[in-house]
């Protein structure tokens, strides 16, 4: 009995420390890497907001977004990740299309006061210095964002018990044939090396399919995550989505890391990723790759 004990107890010390361990390490991707400076624990009453931004012709994207954070500080609003944005590969439907420039997350403290703000003076001031503004909020959950680091190094775990088989490194297809933007978007990241040469985070608002897609999706989405937990990148943002302005409806918005240009250019390009993403579908959504510029602002 006594070695049953021991034994549950040294196997409890090694799953403590395992998620002790995995939860610096995304931690410290996110402060260090990503740029990105979510608390991990607030108040339930916290909202998040996203801010896509289409700069004037000619202006410069880190200025603009620099000036647009300091009019937004007023609501106390804390700016949790801004990004640089490189393309769109996929375009919502519900929303009018824009060559955006970049994308920033707030926390506002509630959505009171984000609703106050969104009306104020200062905001118009804001909003008026680019050519396209669209907010769009989500519901973010501190525990369940917290989780999903550790759901990864369980599918780690799995992985490595089972002698799955590495997806890594990437083998280059043949023929871009489910992705044949890929090359355009190599090109695009590679462009912007400057900023993303360590991190690539996509910003996605989604909204699920019909029985059949979700299947479809479904299926994407667990080879997908079974590489982000081998590879130590994935999910760093998850919520509800919340429409704040027009009327576009989606169901869930997700920021993805990875962990650089060039990185994220191997993947698009790949054998692996060019056999599953035909599987990812889903009723509507948009889709932007950002590099991180922060800690530039």
């Amino acid at each position: 009995m006594r070695i049953v004990v021991a034994i549950a107890l040294v196997l409890a010390v090694v799953v403590a420390s395992a998620m002790v361990w995995q939860h610096r390490r995304y931690l410290t991707t996110r402060r260090d890497v990503i740029q990105d400076r979510q608390r991990m624990l607030y108040s339930s009453d916290a909202f998040h907001v996203l801010y896509f931004l289409a700069t004037r012709p000619g202006a410069d994207v880190v200025d603009a977004v620099r000036t647009f954070r300091e009019e937004t500080r007023e609501a106390g609003g804390e700016w949790i990740y801004a990004g640089m944005s490189v393309i769109t590969p996929r375009s919502s439907a519900q929303l009018e299309p824009h060559d955006w420039s970049a994308i920033v997350l707030v926390q506002f403290p509630s959505r009171a006061a984000f609703d106050e703000h969104a009306q104020s003076e200062a905001m118009a001031r804001a909003r008026g210095r680019f050519d396209a503004v669209y907010a769009h909020g989500f519901d973010r959950p501190a525990l369940v964002n917290l989780a999903i680091p550790q759901g990864l190094l369980a599918m780690r775990a799995r992985q490595i018990v089972t002698g799955a088989a590495s997806n890594f490194p990437f083998t280059p297809a043949k023929d871009l044939v489910q992705l044949p933007e890929a090359a355009t978007i190599a090109q695009r990241l590679a462009d912007a090396k400057e900023f993303g040469e360590r991190a690539v985070l996509i910003v996605n608002l989604m909204k699920a399919g019909n029985d059949e897609q979700r299947a479809a999706d479904r299926a994407y989405t667990s080879k997908m995550l079974g590489a982000m937990a081998e590879g130590g990148y994935g999910p760093i943002h998850m919520g509800r989505s919340v429409t704040v302005e027009g009327d576009a409806e989606f169901g869930t918005v997700g920021l993805v890391y990875y962990p650089g240009v060039q990185f994220f250019a191997d993947m698009a390009r790949s054998e692996f990723f060019q056999g599953i993403v035909g599987d990812k579908q889903l009723g509507d959504t948009q889709a932007t790759i950002t590099v991180p510029i922060l800690d530039s602002l």
